[in-house]
């Protein structure tokens, strides 16, 4: 049985404004390390921002006293150093914080599990551009329009013209769009229903053993 992460309803409850931002930011996030440079796409999200103008890239997770280092690293791949915010860890209601101060974020990985940040980011109403190495962009192109904020991640010139065209859209329009999409998603994954679907099937399974039991049991 295959289960599905739905909508985080505390995450749906972030109000969003509409008004349009002085200083346009889009937002990472990560360890930081070498490894997860390569892994998490880094150096595609800082290649993107840098050849927005006037656009900052936010990086949170970095872990303690590596915030000069991670962001000598991101430099290096173009993004102007006047053009970045390198932050650490946030606990969940930062988040929330957070998500209402950027205009989108950006998960690239060459590699992800399902990239639960991504749904939690689509489920504060927030915009969203994933690479479909994840199950989170798999699961996302399957609903309406979903594909169009998923890219196939070795084709590393698509992230910079789709983070452009995002942007370049109205907030009001962006923020709409992603709360429409959030609809379809918790529509195709809602977890009532797929966990009503998971006891019934449990069910069946324990009706079907206590039949062969009896049988068994003659």
């Amino acid at each position: 049985f295959e289960l599905t992460p739905g909508v985080f309803e505390d995450f749906s409850s972030v109000q969003q404004v509409p008004d349009e931002r002085r200083e346009c930011s889009v937002l990472v996030f990560g360890r930081g390390d070498l490894e997860d440079f390569k892994l998490k796409g880094f150096d595609i999200a800082a290649k993107s921002v840098a050849d927005l103008s006037e656009t900052v890239l936010v990086f949170v997770g970095a872990p303690h006293g590596k915030h000069e280092e991670i962001a000598k690293r991101l430099v290096e791949f173009g993004i102007p150093e006047k053009r970045l915010r390198v932050r650490g860890y946030m606990e969940r209601e930062a988040l929330k914080q957070l998500f209402c101060e950027v205009d989108l974020v950006l998960m690239p990985s060459r590699t992800e599990g399902f990239g639960l940040t991504g749904l939690e980011v689509l489920s504060a109403g927030l915009p969203v551009i994933i690479s479909k190495n994840s199950g989170f962009g798999q699961a996302l192109g399957s609903v309406p329009f979903g594909s169009f904020f998923v890219i196939d991640s070795e084709d590393a010139s698509a992230w910079p013209r789709t983070t452009e065209g995002i942007l370049k859209k109205d907030r009001k329009l962006r923020l709409h769009e992603a709360k429409a999409l959030r609809g379809f998603y918790s529509e195709r994954y809602s977890w009532s229903k797929q966990c009503k679907g998971l006891i019934e099937k449990m069910v069946k399974l324990v009706d079907g053993m206590n039949y062969v039991w009896t049988l068994l049991a003659c």
